[in-house]
């Protein structure tokens, strides 16, 4: 056949129009299947999201993602907790509620139920005093026969700032839902007995509440009346005494430690006549040095060069704290140093001297042979440049004969082999709130983890509360002018140019 007259045959034509019609339909069956595809793994996705509740924390605090010490206590849980919520669920807040459920997705152990006031009037009566109001939200947080009240109105703490303006600083909900797991599943609540009549500080009503929420007890002891430190003492704590021991309360201190006691001292650094409390702290290698800690280098101190910004040092006391954004602050402290005695290889050292009895050799042998072991660990350390001003009344700071040089610890921990551990540390004044206000409660958790690690709790180590503040973004003028015309004119003139392009170009298809 013609080659022209083949060109224009109908055939040919009709030919062409089904093979277009059937590209076309194969690219619409394509699309639509793809779409339908999209559209089940969309409802597929939420789904599952829904019905497992997964989700992912992208608050620049993390303020809904638990700690790791919370991960532990609850995932180690053996009885079954219930937190009682004390609103309808539907009206619990929303940042509450994303807490309680990820305490309930760590443990089976973890139940939640709701309780609407309006329809359990009388709920409450059995867990809060009838004198407290309770509060939408609050949870009560029962194991067996123990329970605890954790009220909402403590779910977010509030501060002044410099311009006396009222505003929220942190989120309490874990760190007040975890100390409660630990004080309901806990058999016992361990003692602390604060040692009087020496002219010591008083616990603040902030640090006592503090030991008690983490599921202790706080008593006061005088060992004159008392004739020895009680069987139920779990931690000794002196703090900040102002006149000596006696030496009976000395020995009494001494029998309670070889058997295994734990205490926790702060010294008064305005205080140094103490010569039986120091001579006791010697016994367990630490010593004691005279007058008030200077610091040299200024990324170690605020404002005074007494007022330390201490280095945290590893150890698991402070494992919770080291390396991480947070200052101790310690002013007017005393130096600590490390009194154990240095190993030598001097092989005379071993031999007797000549002459010298077998059996007193043999004596002094088993005698050193019982002589506990002890572990000194530096907790707070300042720098190389520090050095101890000895004469407190000086006129000057700056050094001057008879001061001592440094470094020194501000805190040290000591264990022997007998199960005794014995926290030191050389500034009464850490625990005043307005200092542990100062660095965001960083003192108030260095004490905690030490009295946890203390009575041999290191997984109850302190729970930060969450903090709330926010950075203000200043922008300048000119940036803000780039961003308004990018923003407003040229993106959409370069969105609205695709479209164009995109248009014609499937119209000449």
């Amino acid at each position: 056949m013609n080659k022209k007259i083949w060109k224009d045959h109908p055939f040919k034509k009709m030919k062409k129009s089904r093979v277009f019609k059937n590209r076309h339909f194969k690219k619409g069956l394509f699309s639509a299947m793809a779409v339908v595809l999209v559209i089940i793994l969309a409802v597929g996705a939420n789904v599952l999201v829904t019905w497992k509740d997964y989700s992912v924390d992208v608050t620049a605090n993390q303020l809904y993602t638990l700690s790791d010490q919370t991960e532990s206590i609850v995932k180690g849980l053996d009885q079954d907790v219930t937190f009682y919520v004390i609103n309808n669920e539907s009206d619990v807040n929303g940042a509450y509620k994303k807490i309680f459920n990820q305490y309930k997705k760590l443990s089976s152990h973890i139940k939640i139920e709701y309780r609407d006031p309006e329809l359990y009037p009388n709920f409450t009566k059995d867990y809060v005093d009838d004198s407290e109001e309770v509060s939408s939200d609050s949870v009560i947080v029962v194991c067996g026969e123990k329970n605890r009240y954790v009220s909402s109105n403590d779910f977010v703490s509030y501060s002044y700032d410099s311009g006396y303006s009222y505003s929220a600083d942190s989120l309490q909900v874990e760190k007040l839902l975890t100390e409660a797991i630990n004080y309901v599943v806990s058999d016992s609540t361990p003692v602390i007995y604060t040692l009087s009549g020496h002219s010591e500080q008083d616990l603040s009503s902030d640090v006592i509440s503090s030991f008690e929420g983490d599921n202790y007890s706080v008593e006061t002891l005088n060992l004159l009346s008392t004739g020895s430190v009680p069987e139920d003492c779990a931690i000794l704590l002196i703090n900040g005494a102002k006149t000596d021991l006696t030496e009976d309360e000395k020995a009494q201190i001494e029998t309670y430690m070889e058997n295994g006691g734990k205490m926790y001292v702060f010294l008064d650094a305005s205080v140094d006549d103490l010569p039986q409390l120091y001579s006791l702290l010697k016994e367990y290698n630490i010593g004691v040095e005279k007058g008030v800690v200077v610091e040299t280098d200024s990324n170690m101190y605020t404002q005074y060069p007494i007022y330390l910004l201490p280095e945290i040092e590893y150890s698991d006391v402070t494992e919770a704290q080291y390396d991480s954004n947070v200052y101790i602050l310690a002013p007017s402290a005393k130096g600590l140093t490390d009194l154990t005695p240095e190993e030598t290889e001097d092989a005379d050292s071993s031999e007797t001297a000549e002459g010298a009895d077998a059996s007193e050799t043999a004596e002094d042998a088993d005698a050193s042979e019982e002589e506990p072991s002890y572990t000194v660990t530096s907790l707070l350390a300042t720098s190389d440049g520090a050095y101890s001003k000895v004469d407190t009344s000086s006129s000057t700071i700056e050094k001057e004969d008879g001061d001592i040089d440094g470094p020194f610890s501000i805190a040290m921990a000591v264990s022997d082999d007998n199960g005794g551990r014995m926290i030191v540390t050389g500034c009464s004044n850490m625990l005043e709130a307005s200092i542990d206000y100062a660095v965001g409660g960083a003192n108030t958790d260095f004490v905690l983890n030490g009295v946890n690690y203390l009575s041999n709790q290191e997984d109850k180590i302190s729970i930060r509360a969450k903090d709330l503040s926010t950075d203000t973004a200043i922008v300048p003028a000119f940036s803000q002018k780039v961003t308004l015309i990018f923003t407003v004119f040229v993106l959409p003139a370069v969105l609205l140019l695709f479209g164009i392009v995109t248009a014609v170009r499937r119209r000449r298809l």
